[in-house]
């Protein structure tokens, strides 16, 4: 039986945060001369009996490459988004990492304490990007009560759940945009004014790019105008309409995350609409710099206004069941986009207003941010 050893103490380092672990006593030597572990002192199972104590490690990984256990190469490869279960791991404080094919080593973010005859789980996160935060997945009601001012017909409530992600805390940006595609479609020009004027198909191409060029496995194959999306991939993607929406309202039930109304303070639209006809706002009558407002509760800027932002999803219409991450209707002829413009009346801000165009519309209203899917943790237990 192969035994997988390791040091019964460390002190790991990730993204230049020092976790600390218990320190263990030092252990007695076993016959052959090794430490034994803090389990196999105390006598407890099969150590006991001279046989080293051993328990499993289920590693869930962003990352793809080699398994690593306490800096030792196990010869177990993992694929990102992928599970596997390591047996016969000795008793212990235990480090798990993932080697890449490029030599980067990501270690979990903290160790795990093996026991004997139990299997412990573990997830291997890729570092978050300066510019994304992660939304913990949960539940939520997804559409509008019937009581909501302005309301469509399309937006029949019902429970959706939603798995962890990565969300841009911004739209894309025109000097993003740039360094990727080579070019920037924008009507009105800035480098730090969202992107517009890019076609749904833009927005894929754009994300594909970005991927390739960080070395991440693209999340789209394209063929001329059909695109099918690979759920399992770890590069940039659009969200899909029930991620954006359960990011936008960040937990609230109102028909804006910042309450029951909005005003020109809180977003970029047309304030001659004003959502409860209680005076007008200002009307910029273009896009404004990405991060200019108080973002949602869950650190997201620009959920309201600015541009609408393209999602992955077909238009179609909701099911009343409850759903697990629905990726659309699975056909159409419109492609879904989410949040209103700087154009746009208030009423089309709300966080359940769905709008939708053809996938080749070009508009100086139309912009998209960037998701990458995530594996779930412990703590994923929201619900709203």
């Amino acid at each position: 039986m192969k035994i997988i050893h390791q040091n019964p103490a460390r002190l790991c380092m990730l993204a230049g945060c020092l976790v600390t672990v218990i320190l263990l006593p030092l252990a007695a030597q076993d016959r052959e001369g090794e430490p034994q572990s803090a389990v196999q002192k105390q006598g407890a199972g099969p150590a006991s009996a001279g046989i080293p104590a051993v328990g499993s490690i289920t590693i869930t990984s962003e990352r793809s490459g080699m398994i690593m256990i306490d800096g030792v190469e196990t010869g177990d490869q993992i694929k990102a988004m992928g599970t596997v279960t390591i047996p016969n791991v000795r008793a212990g404080v235990t480090e798990v990492a993932v080697k890449e094919d490029n030599g980067r080593i990501t270690k979990a973010p903290q160790t795990v304490l093996v026991r004997a005859g139990e299997t412990r789980h573990v997830v291997v996160q890729r570092p978050i990007p300066d510019d994304f935060v992660r939304i913990n997945g949960g539940d939520f009601t997804m559409g509008s009560p019937e009581g909501e001012l302005h309301r469509e017909s399309d937006e029949t409530p019902h429970q959706v759940q939603v798995s962890s992600f990565y969300m841009g805390k911004y739209e894309v940006t025109q000097r993003e945009y740039d360094a990727v595609m080579g070019g920037n479609p924008s009507r009105f020009k800035g480098p730090h004014l969202p992107v517009e004027q890019v076609s749904w198909f833009d927005a894929i191409a754009y994300c594909n790019a970005r991927s390739q060029k960080e070395a991440l496995t693209p999340a789209y194959s394209i063929n001329g105008e059909k695109v099918s999306w690979n759920r399992n991939a770890d590069g940039y993607r659009l969200p899909t309409e029930a991620e954006w929406e359960y990011a936008a309202r960040a937990g609230t039930r109102t028909p804006f995350n910042t309450g029951n109304d909005i005003t020109t303070d809180q977003a970029n639209y047309n304030g001659n609409y004003p959502y409860k006809q209680q005076g007008s706002g200002i009307y910029r009558e273009h896009t404004t710099p990405v991060g200019s407002f108080v973002p949602n509760s869950w650190g997201l800027y620009d959920m309201h206004g600015n541009v609408n932002e393209w999602c992955w999803d077909w238009y179609g219409i909701y099911s009343a069941e409850t759903q697990q991450d629905p990726p659309g209707a699975a056909s159409g002829s419109s492609r879904v986009n989410r949040g209103g413009g700087w154009s746009s009346y208030a009423k089309y801000l709300r966080s359940a207003i769905r709008n939708y165009n053809m996938p080749s519309y070009r508009y100086s209203n139309r912009g998209f941010r960037l998701v990458r899917s995530s594996v779930p943790l412990a703590d994923d237990v929201a619900s709203y």
